[in-house]
């Protein structure tokens, strides 16, 4: 059975690897660009 904790953390992991995404890609368009 999931735990509400274990919810949390698995959103945040989710999250936080989403952000992580987004920054490296940001930054290597930004990189193409420049």
């Amino acid at each position: 059975m999931p735990r509400p904790l274990s919810k949390a953390l698995w959103f945040v992991a989710l999250w936080a690897g989403g952000v992580a995404v987004v920054t490296i890609v940001g930054y290597s368009i930004r990189l193409l660009i420049l």
